[in-house]
């Protein structure tokens, strides 16, 4: 039987989602498990998680074999320094089909993006955080930039850094709200940047005036998903609007969420267009793109900024996505949502059969 994983950080996590997709799966004969990284036992070539029983619609303790095809749902925080964990997701990729392989650190990405002609227009400029030294000489260029985690997710460990009359001014947003850290000399801010680097890898981007005129912080989340087909489609946008002042927009960090129709009417009609057509752009480009430079993609969560001159950014691009704006803007959605990991894996197994193989016999290879 064809079966699928749904790998999770903690299996407390996306409860509703998994089992939406379970019940979806179950009527199409297909078995699903969820399951963390720490339940992979690679000597015996099992895992420990949960099975879906479709009958009583309850999760139940058991130990599997590997599935046939693996979901990655895991997050890892802003650091990938857990060996144990990446050397069982190494030799879990080996065993399994991925529907997507994510993507690498953000600036592997933005390095590769940057290169081409199609999309460079609409890449921030972007550097690595290499040390203080590096941070002090791109704020001294640009007077505002933003620290964003090479690895990060959900708006968090992104902090602003202005320069000010008497120093420099550190803003982050944490449990909804800003928070302001004055340094008056230029070696306090040096010690605080080396003491993040020392934890954490971070990118370097001038800050762009991405807020409205309440000087709300805005962003354009678009969810793209495969289909039965193997194409993209667009399962929903929206746009999440941050707290007044502070620098992030993610829901997870206090943001809400509005229509991207009531938002695009709000703006004179030649820029409309223009917005719409660069948009448009970048859909059809970006996915090809990643896939092309990268492994295979099964979803991506796009955010794209849109300054006051109208100009449209690519801000952050996202491998495995939350789908919180499209169920909040679109529940009518909910069960497309939960079709799709369905209909791709579909696809998958039909495709290794016209190419004269069962599924068990490729992954064997």
């Amino acid at each position: 039987m064809v079966s699928l994983g749904i790998l999770l950080s903690d299996l407390s996590k996306e409860q509703h989602y998994s089992t939406g997709i379970a019940k979806k799966a179950s009527k199409s004969g297909m078995k699903v498990f969820r399951f963390k990284p720490s339940g992979v036992n690679t000597e015996a070539k099992t895992i420990q998680g949960e099975s879906y029983n479709q009958v009583t619609n309850l999760w139940e303790s058991e130990r599997f074999t590997i599935p046939t095809f693996i979901y990655d749902r895991s997050f890892h925080g802003l650091t990938r320094d857990n060996q144990k964990a990446r050397n069982k997701m190494n030799w879990l990729k080996k065993q399994a089909q991925f529907l997507g392989y994510g993507l690498p650190s953000k600036w592997e990405v933005y390095s590769k993006l940057n290169d081409l002609p199609l999309l460079q227009a609409y890449i921030p400029v972007t550097a690595q955080a290499t040390d203080s030294k590096t941070v002090w000489n791109h704020l001294h260029e640009y007077e505002q930039i933003l620290l964003k985690p090479s690895f990060g997710s959900r708006g968090t460990g992104i902090y602003l850094l202005s320069k000010v009359d008497d120093g420099t001014l550190v803003t982050m947003t944490k449990n909804e709200k800003r928070y302001d850290r004055h340094f008056k000399s230029k070696e306090q801010l040096h010690r605080w940047i080396e003491s993040l680097l020392n934890k954490f890898q971070f990118l370097i981007q001038p800050y762009l005036p991405l807020s409205n005129l309440d000087n709300e912080p805005f962003d354009l989340r678009i969810l793209l998903q495969k289909d039965a087909t193997n194409h993209w489609v667009e399962q929903g946008r929206g746009i999440r609007k941050g707290n007044k002042d502070c620098i992030t927009s993610n829901l997870a960090t206090g943001g809400k969420a509005i229509t991207y129709e009531k938002f695009i009417k709000e703006i004179a009609n030649p820029h409309q267009k223009y917005i719409e057509l660069t948009i448009g752009h970048i859909l059809r480009t970006l996915p090809e793109e990643l896939e092309a430079r990268f492994q295979p993609l099964f979803e991506l969560g796009i955010d794209l900024g849109i300054d006051r001159k109208n100009r449209v950014w690519i801000l952050d691009i996202n491998s495995k996505p939350g789908r919180k704006i499209i169920e909040t803007l679109q529940p009518e959605k909910k069960e497309a949502l939960y079709e799709a990991p369905i209909a791709y894996c579909q696809y998958l197994t039909d495709n290794l059969v016209k190419a004269g193989e069962t599924v068990e016999e490729n992954l064997s290879l």
